[in-house]
């Protein structure tokens, strides 16, 4: 299935999208949680991706998602694989009934079905072994005479008659690593949820069309989702979690005696011992109130010394979390239904060369202003002249077939304000079981 696929049957009948869908070169990057001196199980490489997309109607950006996928590789046969749900926002700019729950929800299950291996064919290394490299780089500073001396030699010691072949060729051995894993793999979706005005639409918030969301609205919306995807797309064994930090337990299960997935739980999937070190249990995530309490703790010399349980009372201490407003961590780990075979091909995904430039497009997006409706019409000006005229590509087109017959609880510009989320730690593959619960 492609991308359309997924998100045709949720967008409104006849009506015309347009979808950004933009991703990084897959990185090799530190273990997402560190590891510990002690620990015999340490992972031999850990690769992340970062996705975003974004939604346009009418010439107007409205809804933007930002997901980060890690891939960590223990060996050549265990291995799993991290959906950390970053950010995100809608801006109130769209003229049409959307249901933005299931439009979040279909973008995630098309990450879910994308092969892990899909990431891993064509890896940027953590470091670059310039000096160990046999051949002599081109550079800017290189002068024309000494640019066609190395291309001369690398032409005759890979035995190619074409340049483009040979730099190709000497460009894929020493700049990209490549891996395999099984498919069949522990996936895990993380979620911090926190309530806030704007995230990835600034100024947003000053649209009064725009649907804000509270911290119990929030924590439901997004509980909402993962509980669908734990019956459309896990095994029925699947471990799911939520926490509130500084709640009594009594009331985080009234959160959860809504759910349809019967094994919601109390608790976090990457606390298995409450006594256990925080800094070798908690994941670290771009933009993380965690990680972020990780690195202070690390400032002060105390980071060898909180617990986990500790860590999670003095979360819930710092001054972010000072709003009386609910936020919670929300995580599932298990195995898919199906095996992902999903690899994406430039219909479904936009790669740009380089981080810099994918920074550069996101920025179209994030870097507008959106007090009124002229920043989401720049947004879209400005994403669709550089693709055509950088990049010779264009925004994928999209044709809704959905038709709306009962109102959308959320209303017809439902923001989800975003939020930045987080995850979990694993556990042993359960056997396939028949899915037994149905939405």
């Amino acid at each position: 299935m492609s991308l359309n696929d997924y998100l045709s049957p949720v967008l409104p009948l006849n009506e015309q999208f347009e979808c950004l869908s933009l991703q990084s070169i897959p990185l090799e990057t530190h273990s997402v949680v560190t590891a510990d001196k002690d620990d015999k199980r340490v992972p031999k490489h850990t690769i992340k991706t970062q996705h975003f997309f974004s939604l346009f109607h009418q010439e107007k950006v409205f809804f933007s998602l930002e997901v980060y996928v890690y891939v960590t590789l223990w060996d050549e046969t265990d291995a799993e694989r991290l959906v950390f749900v970053s950010k995100a926002d809608t801006n109130g700019y769209c003229d049409t009934r959307i249901s933005v729950k299931d439009i979040t929800r279909v973008l995630l299950e098309f990450i879910l079905s994308i092969d892990p291996n899909y990431y891993l064919q064509k890896v940027k290394p953590l470091t670059r072994p310039y000096k160990k490299m046999p051949n002599e780089l081109i550079n800017s500073a290189s002068t024309p005479v000494k640019t066609l001396k190395i291309l001369a030699k690398r032409l005759k010691q890979s035995g190619s008659t074409k340049i483009e072949e040979t730099a190709s060729s000497c460009f894929q051995q020493n700049f990209y690593l490549s891996f395999t894993c099984s498919r069949e793999i522990l996936t895990k979706i993380c979620l911090f949820t926190r309530p806030a005005s704007q995230y990835l639409f600034p100024d947003s918030s000053k649209n009064s069309k725009k649907h804000v969301l509270n911290g119990e609205e929030l924590l439901k919306w997004w509980g909402s989702i993962l509980d669908r995807l734990l019956i459309e797309c896990f095994q029925t064994d699947t471990q799911a979690k939520l926490r509130i930090p500084g709640e009594d337990p009594a009331r985080v299960r009234s959160y959860l005696r809504g759910m349809t997935y019967p094994l919601w739980k109390v608790g976090d999937i990457f606390t298995s011992k409450e006594k256990s070190l925080a800094v070798y249990t908690i994941p670290l995530f771009p933009d993380d109130p965690k990680a972020r309490f990780i690195h202070q703790l690390a400032e002060e010399d105390r980071v060898l010394k909180i617990s986990s349980s500790s860590f999670w009372i003095e979360l819930q201490e710092r001054q972010e979390f000072k709003l009386s407003v609910t936020v919670s961590v929300m995580g599932i780990s298990g195995y898919s239904l199906a095996a992902p075979t999903l690899f994406l091909s430039n219909v479904d995904v936009i790669v740009p060369r380089s981080q810099k430039q994918f920074r550069a497009i996101k920025k179209y997006i994030t870097g507008e202003e959106y007090d009124t409706e002229d920043g989401a019409i720049e947004a879209f000006l400005n994403i669709r002249d550089f693709l055509t005229l950088r990049m010779a590509t264009n925004l994928q087109s999209l044709t809704g077939k959905r038709e709306y017959q009962e109102k959308n609880s959320l209303g017809p510009t439902s923001n989800v304000n975003a939020m930045v989320i987080t995850m979990l730690k694993p556990r042993k593959k359960a056997k396939a079981r028949p899915k037994t619960h149905e939405i």
